[in-house]
């Protein structure tokens, strides 16, 4: 091998940039075992289900739907127990607790994102969960909860606080449990699809748009804030408003290029308004004084 070649493909391998992988990240990929199916990299309840209910089950009902063809579909049943795959959740790699390192965190992750649709029974809090360890040791996590029903896909974007980790795993819940023995409420269903790493996926690549989509005002605001935006499609133009410790806490479709959003019933504080739409997201931060 010539000094060229030997040059060139150093380069090469300093200028690739290496990003965190999510296991089967848009639940493409399935194992048969037995009379169930589980999606590869993640471990299930259903291993203790005895049929022909199963807690975890490959769905055709996915976004965004040029992307794929199947979402994860996680499911309480209050008739069964923990022990006999009553609940509905998935975890990367293994079901175990304490959690463990399940994928390598290779860049500095800014935001969890992915889209869900969830259908809540009793007052269940469905929640998505990202652990971060650095040297095998847990540091932490991230999580974003919402009891809230929605039937049709809606992005989420997590906040990520653990720029040191080396590596993560990723636990998915149709039930929020306040303890490692607290159950689900209800026989709530939770899908999921399409997660990622700070960017939603809107087609084959992850794309953000770095023209400035949005314009809020006033801010600071108190009682209503005006959106106006560029983009002239209002078929899948969505706002979603977190608070500071990252909960989505409102997500409102936009239906016009200028729109009044009613801000009383929030508190003092920062608050980060996400703008999605197909050509791209963008983030802003409005201050909520009175």
């Amino acid at each position: 091998m010539n000094k060229l070649t030997v040059l060139l493909a150093i380069l090469i391998l300093i200028t690739i940039e290496i990003k965190s992988q999510i296991p089967n990240e848009g639940f493409e990929n399935w194992i048969t075992i037995g009379n169930y199916e589980d999606p590869i990299g993640w471990a299930t309840m259903n291993t203790l289900c005895t049929g022909p209910f199963y807690s975890c089950t490959k769905s055709t009902d996915h976004y965004p739907v040029t992307i794929g063809n199947y979402s994860i579909r996680l499911e309480n049943n209050t008739s069964l127990t923990q022990m006999t795959g009553g609940y509905g959740m998935a975890i990367t790699d293994t079901m175990a607790y304490p959690f463990e390192p399940a994928f390598p965190i290779t860049a500095n992750e800014t935001s969890l994102c992915g889209y869900y649709k969830y259908n809540s029974f009793n007052d269940d809090s469905m929640y998505i969960r990202l652990v971060f360890f650095k040297n095998g040791l847990m540091i932490g996590n991230n999580t974003f909860v919402t009891g809230t029903t929605t039937s049709t896909w809606t992005p989420f974007t997590l906040p990520l606080t653990y720029p040191t980790a080396d590596s993560a795993t990723l636990f998915l819940s149709a039930f929020y449990p306040n303890s490692q023995l607290d159950g689900p409420n209800g026989n709530s269903v939770l899908l999921v699809d399409n997660l990622s790493f700070n960017n939603l996926v809107f087609a084959e690549t992850h794309y953000t748009q770095e023209k400035e989509l949005i314009r809020i005002y006033p801010n600071p605001s108190s009682d209503f804030v005006y959106i106006e935006t560029e983009e002239t499609n209002f078929s899948n133009q969505i706002l979603n408003i977190y608070n500071g410790i990252g909960e989505l806490i409102i997500t409102e479709k936009l239906l016009q290029n200028q729109q009044q959003i009613d801000v009383k019933m929030l508190s003092n504080g920062v608050y980060v308004f996400e703008f999605i739409s197909e050509i791209g997201t963008e983030k802003q931060k409005l201050i909520i004084q009175r």
